[in-house]
């Protein structure tokens, strides 16, 4: 984990409320389900950096797909091409990849981690939810087709794919392991599914990023107690049976 200047190579809006980030820089390397804090403005105001999963990383750039949902990712939204911009990356732990038959599932802008970690497996089932077909960004990321065995789109509207909620076209079949993120109530689902056999990307606040804070404290089932860690350290990845899901 460091500071790294880097620069906005591309800033394209993909939807009303989504758009590809794609930022240049020597970075560390990174594993998919890991995140970086990146500066939304050239000032100090605000002060915070905003976290975002990986997407993508390059051998000289970072790529995010972000959704605007407050000041912050608007003012990014609208930094230019050329413009210096820092981040802190790369920070978290991330998912386990293993050699066999996969399951994919994203819901919303859950399907940002799943995006890095299609690029490192073969063969994989993905279900991608989404509310509308204008948020399904398949097009952005031709890899998650191409190395998939099976796509599955659902929205909610019925304008692409299967129609309603993700939880409904939950695929059953015999996977090694299930790679869940979205919606807390989809991700209980799937964790109701797939018992033992699922790893779950949380989408919980941050402030800091690498644990200062503890204002992105989850409660995980851990030596046979209740324990609040800090998804920032300890996540974003969980295995779904260390989360203890009445908290949702």
């Amino acid at each position: 984990m460091k500071v790294v200047p880097g620069e906005v190579l591309e800033n394209r809006r993909l939807s009303q409320d989504f758009f590809l980030l794609k930022i240049g820089g020597d970075f560390p390397p990174a594993e998919p389900g890991q995140f970086a804090m990146v500066s939304v403005s050239s000032s100090l105001e605000p002060f915070l950096g905003r976290p975002f999963g990986i997407a993508m990383q390059e051998r000289d750039a970072l790529i995010f797909l972000v959704k605007i949902v407050g000041r912050g990712t608007a003012m990014l939204s609208r930094r230019r091409r050329g413009e210096k911009i820092s981040l802190v990356t790369p920070l978290g732990k991330g998912f386990s990849p293993i050699q066999g038959r996969a399951l994919l599932a994203g819901g919303g802008s859950g399907i940002v981690p799943l995006v890095f970690l299609a690029s490192r497996l073969s063969g994989y089932t993905l279900v991608y939810g989404a509310r509308t077909r204008r948020e399904v960004f398949l097009d952005a990321f031709p890899h998650l087709q191409e190395r998939a065995r099976e796509v599955v789109v659902v929205t909610e509207d019925g304008s692409l794919g299967k129609k309603g909620l993700l939880t409904r076209h939950i695929p059953p079949g015999e996977f090694h392991m299930a790679y869940v993120s979205g919606p807390w109530a989809m991700m209980r689902e799937f964790h109701r599914v797939y018992p033992g056999k699922a790893e779950f990307s949380l989408e919980t606040r941050m402030a800091c990023g690498f644990g200062a804070c503890f204002g992105c404290a989850v409660k995980v089932m851990r030596e046979g107690r209740e324990r609040m860690v800090r998804a920032c350290v300890e996540g974003p990845v969980f295995k779904g049976e260390e989360i203890i899901w009445t908290q949702g």
